[in-house]
């Protein structure tokens, strides 16, 4: 007698709620708690970050996406740094490994440092495609602004100005 495709009225509701914030997998996150992060875990935390919301920004509105490969070389490099600090101990990597390995570790530190940049610079752009939404290109005009993140504040905060960018452009807007 009882049909199983009826409407019930007194069934609770099957809408989503949160939608916007759960869509991409990014939350919002107090910078002041990200920089005792960074202090607490000895700067473990700053690629972390990357980690962690990498699949995140890629899920946003935008046609750029974050590639892996520099983030696993940040993250081998970091933990180069890591086994070679505690083979040297005391001494500096000059003294303990000698002067031409000193120099490479340099070398390497200022390429991996570029690229990291560099990956904060395509976080900043895929930010900026995305608060524009979907037809930035026919809608953009009087009535919207365009959202224009700082270039230097990217290049001296880095992870914290781009979480108080995805805290104000992406977890602070419902589509």
């Amino acid at each position: 007698m009882s049909d199983v495709n009826t409407y019930n009225p007194y069934a609770p509701p099957t809408a989503q709620l949160g939608a916007g914030v759960e869509e991409y997998g990014l939350k919002r996150r107090r910078v002041v708690v990200m920089v005792l992060l960074v202090i607490v875990t000895l700067g473990i935390y700053y690629p972390v970050w990357f980690f962690r919301r990498r699949a995140a920004i890629n899920r946003l509105d935008s046609p750029r996406t974050l590639p892996l490969w520099p983030l696993v070389t940040f993250a081998s490099y970091f933990a180069l740094q890591v086994v070679l600090g505690l083979l040297a101990g005391d001494a500096t990597p000059e003294e303990a490994f000698g002067p031409g390995v000193a120099i490479v570790l340099t070398l390497m530190q200022l390429a991996v440092g570029i690229l990291m940049i560099v990956q904060c610079f395509t976080i900043k752009g895929i930010i900026e495609d995305h608060a524009q939404g979907p037809n930035d290109a026919t809608e953009r005009g009087l009535f919207k602004p365009q959202v224009k993140l700082s270039g230097l504040m990217t290049f001296f905060f880095s992870i914290f100005y781009l979480q108080y960018a995805i805290n104000k452009y992406v977890v602070g807007t419902r589509p």
